[in-house]
């Protein structure tokens, strides 16, 4: 990572669960920069409580209007998630059925439930959008505030039967190497070694973010129909097929539904 990159999860961690670190020294270029990365991934409120907490450090230096502008990220802060993100439902029919079975279950706690919805918002989020951020910081702060309500065997059961093992997997190393958990605070994460965590995060951040609106498509003067981003069907192309390996079973029935939901943006 970058320094404004390495700032920012600083940053997060320090504003989600109270850690003590050090930041690096940052240009007022660079503020700007990392203002903008926490606004993209709407987690700007988190960042400025962990600059609230820091703000005694030496390196935490930057303009008022700057600071004006997070605080206003943070009392006028929405959620503004498309509802192709929504993670109460999987579009392959048959683990949708699975998922809605567990959820009318009595079989855990709503804890347990709420953490197996985050799992899944955070794999849908990447299958059509990007990194999941601010998803992962929600699952941690569930994780950190109700981990001992938790009943990890039945968790690990459900994501056996949702197939989403890989996935869950590459949640967890992020988990570990952006949000500093340890692998003891994911009972439903496999032992992995370093290398290999490291390989997963460098895949991660290879790709790029994307608004899920550009992935729509409209019509324009001609009667031909067409993406109103024009690398957002190989973008979307793409991500499918790198993700596959990592839930197979919901990536290919994503990127139709997705290919669906476009269509029905066109103008009659």
């Amino acid at each position: 990572m970058n320094i404004i990159d390495r700032n920012f999860y600083r940053l997060l961690r320090i504003g989600a669960f109270g850690t003590t670190e050090t930041l690096e020294p940052l240009s007022v270029w660079k503020w700007n920069r990392l203002y903008q990365l926490s606004e993209m991934h709407d987690v700007a409120p988190i960042v400025y409580r962990g600059i609230e907490q820091s703000q005694n450090q030496f390196f935490v230096q930057m303009p008022e209007e700057l600071l004006e502008k997070w605080r206003k990220a943070t009392y006028h802060d929405e959620d503004n998630d498309n509802d192709m993100l929504i993670a109460d439902h999987l579009t392959n029919p048959v683990l949708n059925h699975h998922l809605q079975n567990i959820l009318d279950s009595e079989e855990s706690g709503i804890e347990t439930r709420t953490v197996l919805l985050q799992l899944l918002g955070i794999a849908r989020f990447i299958l059509n959008a990007g990194i999941p951020v601010k998803r992962l910081v929600e699952l941690g702060i569930t994780l950190r505030q109700s981990g001992k309500r938790i009943d990890y065997t039945m968790l690990k059961k459900w994501i056996g039967t949702l197939k989403m093992n890989e996935m869950v997997q590459f949640s967890s190393i992020m988990l570990v190497k952006l949000l500093h958990f340890t692998p003891e605070e994911l009972p439903f994460m496999n032992p992995t070694d370093e290398g290999v965590m490291e390989k997963y995060i460098r895949e991660m951040f290879k790709q790029k973010n994307s608004h899920a609106e550009e992935w729509y498509f409209s019509q324009g003067k001609n009667i031909f129909v067409h993406t109103s981003n024009s690398s957002a069907m190989l973008w979307h192309v793409r991500r499918s097929v790198k993700f596959l390996k990592y839930y197979p079973a919901e990536t290919t029935t994503n990127f139709f539904t997705s290919f669906a939901h476009s269509l029905s943006h066109i103008e009659e």
